[in-house]
């Protein structure tokens, strides 16, 4: 009898390895799986297998979804059909635009990845008072910039959720006389959790878990999602009005109740104050949005003339 259960057990384990899903992760089924369907590198460093790496490892840490395997999701697509253009397919009859195993598919391109070098006058000042020799070249800093195009889709409807253009930039230590202090991969792992973060906000969007008593406000994302000192604007209930086209409806944001500024990040949440007078209590389940210190000073003053 106990042969037989531990060979129950042992053929659990080996048919979730073949679906490509861990045996802790089929604890959460409810998680949606996504897949890196696509990562090309157009610059030709080689830097695509890296970044979907990257990818996979921030979308994992956001703890709202789980990853398919290269290989299976590989499989799938080969069974399904699935071009490189981004088109779902479904393999059962009668229905279209779904794709079986996965819920979201991430789609990018690595655009650009250009450095310029900067002459940094202070370092070279410094350098000449230590004794530095006046034939060496003079010191800089070296900024790199990465760009690249994301695109992410609901495989069960074939909905473009999240798609943008990532732009980002790192400077280098001062560098003097020659040398490279550059670190790819921080710029690659920086614009990983963009994608990220763009990913897990799109499906789930940040919301107000609970108001503690003295105020604060705590939020439902955590690292990853949200930095200490960000602000955020605070929605009412969305609404859908048509589509003058008649293509459909649109989804719109409710009244703007106030904004808020995030205090402190842990893990799976972070703590926030509220930094305008809002128009009703704060209630849980509120959308949050990220927005910038120019728009919340505009909404104080459009709130001192109302008063």
């Amino acid at each position: 009898m106990k042969f037989e259960r531990l060979f129950a057990v042992f053929a659990a384990i080996l048919a979730l390895g073949f679906a490509g899903i861990s045996p802790a992760a089929a604890q959460d089924d409810n998680r949606p799986i996504v897949g890196i369907a696509q990562m090309e590198d157009l610059t030709g460093g080689g830097n695509a297998e890296n970044f979907v790496a990257m990818i996979e490892t921030a979308i994992i840490g956001s703890g709202k979804f789980r990853i398919i395997e290269r290989a299976r999701l590989a499989t799938l697509m080969e069974e399904q059909g699935l071009a490189l253009s981004g088109t779902t397919t479904t393999n059962r009859p009668g229905q279209t635009g779904g794709f079986e195993g996965v819920d979201y598919l991430v789609y990018g391109t690595i655009s650009s990845i250009s450095a310029t070098n900067r002459s940094d006058i202070g370092g070279s000042m410094l350098r000449g008072l230590l004794g530095g020799s006046r034939s060496q070249p003079d010191c800089y800093k070296t900024r790199v910039r990465m760009e690249a195009d994301i695109r992410i889709t609901d495989t069960n409807s074939g909905e473009v959720r999240y798609a943008t253009r990532i732009s980002e930039e790192q400077d280098s230590a001062t560098v003097c006389g020659g040398g490279s202090q550059i670190d790819s991969a921080a710029l690659l792992r920086s614009s990983a959790d963009q994608i990220a973060t763009g990913l897990v906000t799109a499906i789930f969007p940040i919301q107000v878990a609970a108001v503690q008593g003295d105020g604060t406000v705590i939020l439902n994302f955590g690292q990853g999602a949200v930095q200490r000192g960000d602000f955020l604007m605070i929605y009412g209930e969305a609404t859908e009005i048509p589509d003058p086209s008649g293509t459909g409806t649109i989804k719109i944001d409710g009244e703007q109740f106030g904004a808020i500024q995030v205090t402190d990040v842990q893990t799976g949440f972070s703590r926030a104050v509220q930094v305008t007078q809002f128009s009703q209590p704060l209630q849980v389940g509120a959308i949050a949005r990220p927005t910038d210190s120019d728009t919340v000073r505009d909404l104080e003053r459009a709130q001192r003339r109302r008063r």
